[in-house]
């Protein structure tokens, strides 16, 4: 008698089976679309420095807003977004500066599910066309830092020229203004040509990426989130 009652359990748990797989593909099947291009403003949850990192070191971020679609909230803030650097490039001579690729891998929703993403930095940084954070320009952008500086140096000498010489005697600043404008000149000029050759050799700048610094990325494929 036990025995029949025992294959009377199994065969109605087999033919329960498919019902409650049906069930719970249905439930997990329920999800809602984040659209592509959608924008996720998140937080950096730990520094991240060309000067010291690996290609596959993980990071971390948070979002800052709730993502709702129709009124309703999908992922709210503090969602947590992890990923990886790609790879990088450390600065080098003639001021280049490093480039960094970061990958986004997954979006932990609020029921603890990680979800893969596929995102994009998009604000707040120097961003190349291939999609590289940059240190912030090379050579010909060091020269051009340095031909402003120059033009400042001279502009603000001959302003001090001109402010001295009427303070000397009145129209005292049509004769130490020319003085003061080629002093500026020949110190600008030396300026300009000392640092640009000082930056044939010298490093460029790092990628540095604070703690609590605050950026976009965007979604570029939708991302399905389940709701329970």
């Amino acid at each position: 008698m036990k025995k029949i009652i025992a294959l009377f359990a199994l065969f109605a748990f087999v033919a329960l089976m498919p019902k409650v797989f049906a069930y719970q593909l249905s439930a997990d099947a329920y999800t809602q679309r984040i659209p592509k291009g959608t924008k996720l403003n998140l937080v950096m949850a730990e520094p991240l420095s060309t000067s010291e990192m690996q290609a596959g070191d993980m990071f971390s971020a948070r979002l800052t807003k709730d993502i709702k679609i129709n009124g309703k909230t999908i992922l709210p803030t503090g969602s947590l977004v992890r990923g990886t650097v790609e790879k990088y490039k450390p600065t080098a001579r003639l001021s280049r500066s490093a480039l960094l690729y970061l990958t986004f891998d997954h979006v932990v929703t609020p029921q603890g599910r990680q979800l893969p993403i596929s995102a994009a930095i998009c604000s707040n940084f120097d961003i190349l066309d291939d999609g590289a954070i940059s240190g912030g320009g090379n050579y010909w952008n060091e020269l051009k830092r340095n031909a402003q500086k120059s033009g400042k140096i001279i502009s603000n000498t001959t302003k001090w020229g001109i402010t001295s010489g009427e303070e000397l005697f009145t129209g005292g600043r049509f004769l130490v203004t020319p003085f003061a404008a080629i002093g500026g000149t020949i110190g600008g000029g030396a300026y300009l040509i000392g640092d640009s050759v000082i930056d044939l050799f010298r490093k460029g700048h790092d990628v540095v990426i604070d703690q609590g610094i605050v950026f976009d990325v965007i979604l570029l494929e939708p991302l399905d989130v389940p709701i329970s």
